[in-house]
């Protein structure tokens, strides 16, 4: 739901993922951009004589760049060692690397954990033999699917990590530590809550800072997500425990007990609001086995955007799929729910499941979207004590492996519209109000192409010295092209504050992705 507020549009960016600023169009086609990958074996995977299983999985590792320093930092997840036929590891540590150009990572000395004769990389959680002290306050338990956010408005908590202890038989104790540095933490004084759920919280987090409103946006599961009510004489209640797969009923709302990924938003970063759903399997797109697993949001403009990982239980697998929203709660899916990043298949690194945990990197004119993948299934560590046998239950120190890797996209490039010869295309813009000076766009022409703009009064009429005729052709690539008007880059003032105008553009041969007047 959307009214003309959300077409006053100021300085933003804008995408076209979808009609809300289209008026008119001819002979133009919407096209969807997947990310691509990078490299051909992962970025960071485990090389150390200390790194036992890295977990490159929903939520498990960070990627971010620091604004102060322009850095490029990991914050990831090492499971523990693993053996056969067991439950979930619980011996979990965090280990912290770092890049300069977003490619190359370095695991650096900290100086705080040393194994073995070797100053390590660990900086939090568990390490045998150890008490746990002000250098690492977790070191006798486990520190399972930390989020880690930066915080531009503090300087003695600048990151903020929110984890779930993780002891022998026990998990989802949440908890919350802070640090300057990103290297050093402390823990809160106080346990996290959630509204009426209390401490109460599912792993699987991701927290992103909204600089406008200063609160922590959160994306997680619900303590009690798998709790619906179920007929007790269902055939399913029997063998819950040992298939790990809830019953479904399709059409029943009211006893949706798969995986779901819910909204929770705090400005402390210790009291958080009741969780409220946002993405839930829906019955035309997904599959009877699917379920929503975590999401990472992050913003272009006032559009929000999420990678969102969606298992399939029968496959024991895992894609990610974008979704975008207006609001930041009502979220639909981009390219009807097709991947937007998949498992690669046949013997590589990351062939059955991907993820995208943190938003992306702009790096030249490129995102680089940073995404764990395994060569494993999901369910490797359920499978042993649950009688759900395999290969990887058996052998998991030889088939479970994940890698953090990176797929790059054009900046700001998720959608285009599209037009080919021999039918040139035309945009209208619904009327929309703006108070920046110049208009670039994001484009990308193809040989004998051209894009061309003009400016409209809100009925529709041409504005002079603003037509299709006066603006001078556009026949390159690039992410930010000021369009110009026979020598003038300027766009005329608004008659009135809040004047709304629409823009004609014409795409021939060529396609664009969006545009923001500056």
């Amino acid at each position: 739901m959307y009214d003309a507020t959300a077409l006053q549009i100021g300085r933003l960016p804008q995408l076209f993922v979808d009609n809300l600023l289209i008026e008119q169009t001819d002979c133009l086609t919407r096209r969807w951009h997947k990310p691509q990958r990078l490299t051909a074996e992962p970025v960071i995977r485990a090389d150390r004589p200390w790194e036992n299983t890295l977990y490159f999985t929903y939520s498990n590792f960070n990627v971010l760049q620091d604004p102060t320093d322009g850095l490029i930092k990991c914050w990831y997840e090492d499971i523990g060692p693993i053996t056969p036929h067991r439950t979930h590891p619980w011996k979990n540590r965090m280990l912290y690397a770092v890049s300069r150009n977003g490619i190359d990572f370095e695991k650096p000395a900290l100086g705080k954990v040393t194994i073995d004769g070797h100053d390590t990389n660990i900086y939090a959680g568990y390490v045998e033999g150890a008490t746990p002290d002000a250098n690492n306050p977790w070191a006798d338990v486990g520190i399972h699917s930390a989020a880690v956010v930066i915080d531009p408005t503090s300087s003695d908590a600048r990151y903020r990590m929110l984890f779930s202890l993780a002891r022998e038989g026990q998990r989802h104790q949440m908890v919350c530590g802070y640090s300057t540095d990103g290297i050093n933490w402390h823990p809160y004084g106080e346990r996290p809550t959630f509204g009426t759920s209390g401490g109460q919280l599912s792993d699987v987090s991701t927290i992103t800072f909204d600089p406008e409103t200063r609160l922590f946006l959160h994306y997680t599961r619900h303590g009690g997500m798998h709790g619906a009510g179920v007929p007790e004489t269902s055939p399913g209640k029997s063998w819950l425990e040992g298939a790990r797969f809830q019953t479904y009923f399709p059409g029943r709302p009211d006893l949706m007990n798969k995986r779901r990924v819910f909204r929770t938003v705090s400005a402390d970063f210790l009291h958080w609001a009741d969780p409220v759903a946002i993405s839930t399997p829906d019955e035309v797109i997904d599959n009877l086995d699917t379920a929503h697993y975590g999401l990472s949001q992050f913003r272009v403009g006032a559009m929000h955007l999420g990678t969102l990982g969606v298992f399939h239980y029968v496959d024991n697998e895992m894609e990610v799929r974008l979704l975008y929203s207006h609001d930041g709660i009502h979220f639909r899916p981009a390219d009807n729910g097709q991947p937007f990043l998949a498992p690669r298949r046949g013997n590589a690194w990351d062939r059955h499941m991907v993820s995208i945990i943190s938003p992306p990197v702009r790096v030249g004119d490129e995102w680089y979207f940073y995404h764990g993948g395994s060569e494993a299934h999901h369910d490797w560590w359920w499978a042993g004590p649950y009688e759900l046998d395999h290969e990887e239950a058996r052998r998991p120190s030889e088939h479970v492996r994940f890698g953090m890797g990176i797929a790059t996209l054009r900046y700001e490039g998720i959608a285009s519209l599209d037009a080919i010869q021999p039918r040139p295309g035309r945009l209208v813009t619904r009327p929309l109000s703006f108070d920046g000076k110049t208009l670039s766009i994001n484009a990308r022409v193809r040989t004998n192409g051209a894009i061309r703009v003009g400016l409209l009064d809100s009925s529709g009429g041409a504005i002079s010295g603003y037509g299709l005729d006066d603006c001078l052709p556009f026949t390159g690539d690039a992410i930010r092209h000021a369009v110009r008007w026979r020598g003038q880059a300027e766009l005329p003032p608004a008659k009135h504050p809040g004047q709304f105008r629409k823009f004609v553009i014409t795409i021939d041969e060529a396609e664009i992705f969006g545009f923001v007047v500056e």
